[in-house]
């Protein structure tokens, strides 16, 4: 029986110890699902992924005053009549067979075996293709300390290409780009834009991207047009093919979405030394920039329109708190743009391998560099809740009162509901993505509206 008993608590053990190698990922802006540490006690977390399934402990293993199994007053009748003694001995011989079973249980899930439990995720350091995310980390370190000029185009081809094992061919990504800034720079001269006007330059890169384009070269005697950039509705948050998030896939199928398209359009701005800003809305990202009096305006990709401010408060999911803490509408400058790229770092990572030392390095240089940033906050409480989920795993799915008897599990989950709460105070709320799609709707309409400046800029480029 003694041999039963370890080999389920071992067959246990083993079962969540292996790292989920399919997690369920969202779009870069979604990695938090259950707020409350009650909801992530009792049902299975659908965060980033290697979570695994939690069931809920039943009371005839796991009682409420920590005790397990049939105790002495159960509720059950003793037979007390001297002449069923024969039944008495079977019962009494029933009842140590169960108190020894469930006492070798305990003994097996929080006895002796406790010095065996795990309090770190497995490591994924030594599966193959793994040492290439650690470089391209080194590359984001280099820049973000100084040691290398920041340059977002080399930062996310090396993040795309870690995902594919360095396959990618860097001279292909940087040929696509150079082609577009030389279209965009034709432009500027068939126009006769001055070449140190920003405001132009965002507005030609806005055109580029959102409108059809259409370019004499004079070298080869033809014209040639640029269709606009569309949005890919097909797995936009990357939750089938994770690649659905990258540049090179926008460059080479002419779609994107919300985490690609900002993405391509800092580049080129870069490329062509134009000043433009990423920013946050809930379970979004946008591109900010100024005119020449100052003024701000919001770029947005996804419905190839300038959108208010209100077009994004209108979603109902920005609270007055989440603007007056910075997490969205915010200017989000160059530095602070390769923090984020630890954070897209961290998720491919994630969907290859499952949670483990390197998405917390990851988010915590993030962090370091831009201690507002949502989304790295959400990934560090997703990556608490999976450690915390891990060892619980591995006790057996104790009651919340039997986890805090160990030190060391109360301490993790001390961790967990401190980075739910520290999300909590900076404005955030989730929001649902059927909300998200009927608001990406709304921004399709709101460029019509006369306060957006659509007409506007195409009057400008044209």
């Amino acid at each position: 029986m003694k041999e039963n008993i370890m080999k389920q608590a071992t067959a246990q053990k083993q079962e969540c110890s292996s790292p989920s190698l399919q997690p369920s990922l969202r779009c870069y802006t979604l990695a938090f699902f259950a707020p409350r540490l009650l909801l992530m006690w009792f049902i299975c977390i659908d965060t980033f992924g290697q979570i695994p399934v939690i069931n809920t402990p039943q009371p005839s293993i796991l009682l409420p005053n920590g005790t397990v199994g049939n105790q002495p007053n159960n509720g059950m009748s003793i037979p007390n009549n001297s002449n069923n003694q024969q039944q008495l001995n079977v019962y009494e011989r029933d009842k140590r067979e169960v108190q020894q079973r469930d006492a070798e249980l305990y003994k097996a899930l929080y006895g002796e075996e406790t010095r065996s439990i795990s309090y770190d995720l497995p490591s994924a350091a030594n599966y193959p293709g793994a040492e290439c995310y650690r470089s391209t980390r080194s590359l984001l370190d280099n820049m973000i300390k100084g040691k290398t000029p920041i340059d977002l185009k080399k930062a996310v081809f090396a993040i795309e290409n870690a995902y594919f094992n360095n396959k990618l061919s860097y001279d292909d990504f940087d040929k696509q780009i150079e082609q577009s800034v030389r279209l965009i720079r034709m432009k500027m001269q068939q126009k006769k834009i001055n070449p140190n006007d920003n405001y132009a330059k965002n507005m030609l890169i806005f055109s580029f991207m959102t409108d059809t384009f259409t370019v004499k070269d004079k070298s080869i005697e033809r014209t040639i047009v640029h269709n606009p950039i569309k949005y890919d509705f097909n797995d936009y948050r990357g939750a089938n093919d994770w690649s659905k998030m990258f540049v090179s896939k926008l460059m080479r199928d002419n779609s994107g979405q919300c985490h690609s398209l900002p993405l391509l359009y800092l580049i080129l701005a870069q490329e062509l030394g134009a000043e433009a800003y990423l920013s946050f809305a809930p379970s979004h990202t946008y591109i900010k920039i100024r005119d020449k009096k100052g003024s701000w305006y919001n770029v947005e990709l996804t419905s190839g329109a300038i959108i208010s401010d209100a077009g994004y408060l209108d979603c109902g999911y920005i609270k007055s708190e989440a603007v007056k803490n910075h997490i969205y509408l915010d200017t989000i400058g160059k530095e602070r743009t390769i923090a984020t790229m630890y954070f897209d770092l961290a998720n491919g990572y994630i969907k290859k391998y499952g949670y483990d030392e390197f998405v917390i390095q990851c988010v915590d240089s993030s962090l370091q560099y831009f201690p507002n940033n949502i989304f790295a906050l959400q990934l560090k409480a997703d990556w608490h809740t999976a450690n915390c989920m891990y060892v619980k795993r591995q006790k057996g799915n104790p009651t919340v009162e039997e986890f805090k008897r160990d030190p060391k599990a109360n301490e993790l989950l001390r961790k967990m509901q401190m980075m739910y709460q520290i999300i909590d105070n900076t404005g955030y709320e989730q929001m649902p993505e059927e909300k998200y799609q009927r608001w990406l709707q709304m921004l399709e309409e709101e460029k019509n509206k006369p306060e957006n400046q659509t007409n506007r800029i195409h009057q400008f480029i044209r």
